[in-house]
C-alpha cells in the first residue's frame, strides 16, 4: 500500500523542517515555502492527502490559498497552522472549510494524531454509499478484543440492541474503547450499508460545531462561499456517532435536541426544513448525571440519548484481557513494522498486569507499538518497559514493604538491620512518588555499598537486571565515583554521574 501524500506549506524553514522530520517516517512529504509553489504543486502533482498550511505567509496569506486550495479541489482536507494568538483567524478558515487547525508551537503528538485522525476519516468517506464486499460476520466483533466477564456483558447488550435504532449512550474512561463499540453497533445492524460518521465534538470550536451537524448555506457567515451539508445529512440511513458529546456547548444541546425529537434539521442561515433519518450513538467520559446538576448538561438532552447506557470498563477492571490485548497489538505492530513477532517474558507481563493502565486500551495500544519500535529483542523483559510502569513496580514494592494504615504521610526512617522500613506518621496524605524515589535511592546505595560498587553483584542484590540498575543509578543521580569496578568491568559513557 502506497503512503498517503502530505503538503506542508510554511515560509520559515524551521517549522516547515520540523513537520517534515515529524511525519516522514509514516508520509510521502512534500514541503513548499509559499502559497504560489504550493499551487503549482498540486496543479502539476494532483490532490494530496493532508494540507498543511501555515496561516501567516508573505505575499499571499493562508487564507487565499486556502480559497484557491478549495476551489481546486473541495474535498482534499487542509489543516491551517496558526499561533494560539491568532484565534480568529482560524476560526474564519474553519469556517471557510479547512477541516482542522494546529497551534504553534507544534505538540508532536498532536500533530500525528490528527493526520491520521483525518486520514481515517477521508477513508470511511470515500465509503459511503459503495456497497461493501466484505460483510463483518453477525455479532463476532472480531475489532474488540476480550473474552471475559466485563466484556461479556457488553457484547450481550450490543447483540441485544443490533435489530433497534434506538439512540446508545456509551460511558467510560477515555481509551476504553467507545467508538469500537459505535462501529459494532453499526457495522452489525441493518444499517450497514450505510455511513458511519463519527463527530469529535471535543475536537471542534464550538462555535462551528453547529455547521458541523447540520450544515451551512452559503452567506451564513463570513466565508460560508457554498453550501455545505453537515453530518446529519452525510449519515443519512446509516448512524452518526457524538465522540465526547458532554463537551458540547448548551446552544448546540439546544438545537440537537430538537432534532432528536422532531426528526428534523434546519442549515445554519438555511429556512428549509431537511428530515433525517440517522441511529444516533453517543459517548462521553464524563459524569453527565454530574454535569446535569451542575447546569453543563441539559437534563432533557441527557433523557434523550441515555435511552440504554452501555458501561465500558477500564482496562484495570478486566486485567484478565490484558494478555490478549497485549498479543493482539504486538502482532498488528509487528506486521506492520514488517518484523518478528516478540514473545514477552512472565516478569514482563506480570509487570504489565499490575499497572492501573489509566489511559487504558488506548494506552496499552501505544505502549506496545513504542516497544515494537525501540527495542529489537525477540523477548520483552521488565528491562525494556517504559519507565512510567517501572516507576509503578516500584511503588508496588513500596506498598509490600508495610502493611496499608488508614491515610497518614510517611517519611523514611533509618536502617533497620540493613534493611529498609517506613517510619513515622507525619500527616494525613502520602507522597508516594517521592517516597519510592527516596526508598529505590537507599536501596542502590546499599547494595552498591554491600558490593563494593560491582554493578552485577548490586543488581543480583536487588533482584533486577545490571541494564535497569544503569537506568535507576542515571535516573536518580548515583554515582560510583571513586569505587574499584575491576570485577565488573564497563564502559566509561556507560557510568552514569550525578
Amino acid at each position: 500500500m502506497s503512503k498517503a501524500r502530505i503538503l506542508i506549506v510554511d515560509d520559515e524553514e524551521s517549522p516547515r523542517e520540523s513537520l517534515r522530520f515529524i511525519l516522514k517516517d509514516r508520509y510521502d512529504v512534500i514541503t513548499r515555502e509559499d502559497g504560489p509553489c504550493a499551487l503549482a504543486t498540486l496543479t502539476a502533482e494532483g490532490p494530496f492527502d493532508v494540507v498543511l498550511l501555515d496561516m501567516k505567509m508573505p505575499g499571499m496569506s493562508g487564507l487565499e490559498v486556502l480559497g484557491k486550495i478549495l476551489e481546486f479541489a473541495p474535498t482534499m482536507p487542509v489543516v491551517i497552522i496558526t499561533a494560539i494568538s491568532e484565534a480568529k483567524p482560524a476560526v474564519q478558515a474553519m469556517k471557510m472549510g479547512a477541516t482542522d487547525y494546529l497551534n504553534k508551537p507544534f505538540d508532536v503528538e498532536e500533530i500525528r494524531l490528527v493526520v491520521q485522525r483525518i486520514l481515517k476519516e477521508s477513508k470511511l468517506e470515500r465509503e459511503v454509499g459503495r456497497p461493501r464486499t466484505e460483510q463483518q460476520d453477525g455479532c463476532n466483533f472480531e475489532s474488540m478484543i476480550g473474552s471475559g466477564a466485563a466484556m461479556q456483558k457488553v457484547y450481550t447488550l450490543i447483540k441485544r440492541l443490533l435489530d433497534t435504532d434506538t439512540t446508545v449512550l456509551i460511558r467510560g474512561e477515555t481509551g476504553t474503547g467507545k467508538e469500537l463499540v459505535a462501529r459494532a453497533l453499526h457495522y452489525n445492524s441493518a444499517r450497514r450499508e450505510k455511513p458511519f460518521m463519527p463527530v469529535h465534538c471535543a475536537a471542534i470550536p464550538g462555535e462551528l460545531l453547529e455547521s458541523e451537524l447540520f450544515g451551512h448555506e452559503k452567506g451564513a457567515f463570513t466565508g460560508a462561499f457554498q453550501r455545505r451539508i453537515g453530518m446529519f445529512e452525510a449519515a443519512g440511513g446509516g448512524t452518526l456517532f457524538l465522540d465526547e458529546i458532554g463537551e458540547m456547548p448548551l446552544g448546540t444541546q439546544s438545537k440537537l435536541l430538537r432534532a432528536i425529537q422532531e426528526r428534523e434539521i434546519r442549515r445554519v442561515g438555511g429556512q428549509d426544513i431537511i428530515a433525517i433519518n440517522v441511529r444516533l450513538v453517543c459517548a462521553t467520559n464524563r459524569n453527565l448525571d454530574e454535569e446535569c446538576k451542575e447546569g453543563r448538561f441539559r437534563e432533557d438532552l441527557f433523557y434523550r440519548i441515555n435511552v440504554v447506557p452501555i458501561e465500558l470498563p477500564a482496562l484495570r477492571e478486566r486485567q484478565e484481557d490484558i494478555p490478549h490485548l497485549v498479543a493482539h497489538f504486538a502482532a498488528q505492530f509487528g506486521k506492520q513494522l514488517g518484523r518478528a513477532v516478540p514473545q514477552f517474558a512472565p516478569e514482563a507481563m506480570s509487570a504489565l498486569l499490575r499497572y492501573p493502565w489509566p489511559g487504558n486500551v488506548r494506552e496499552l495500544e501505544h505502549a506496545i507499538e513504542r516497544l515494537l519500535v525501540i527495542c529489537d529483542a525477540l523477548e520483552i523483559g521488565v528491562e525494556h518497559l517504559p519507565f512510567i510502569i517501572l516507576q509503578a513496580e516500584g511503588a508496588g514494592a513500596v506498598a509490600a514493604m508495610e502493611p496499608a494504615t488508614e491515610s497518614p504521610r510517611l517519611e523514611l526512617g533509618e536502617k533497620l538491620d540493613g534493611s529498609l522500613r517506613i517510619g513515622k506518621t507525619v500527616g494525613h496524605s502520602i507522597d508516594l512518588p517521592k517516597l519510592t524515589e527516596d526508598l529505590e535511592r537507599q536501596a542502590i546505595e546499599e547494595a552498591l555499598r554491600q558490593s563494593g560498587g560491582v554493578l552485577t553483584e548490586a543488581a543480583n542484590i536487588l533482584n533486577i537486571t545490571r541494564r535497569m540498575l544503569r537506568y535507576k543509578m542515571s535516573k536518580l543521580g548515583i554515582s560510583i565515583q571513586g569505587q574499584s569496578n575491576v570485577n565488573d568491568p564497563v564502559e566509561e559513557n556507560e557510568l552514569p554521574s550525578a
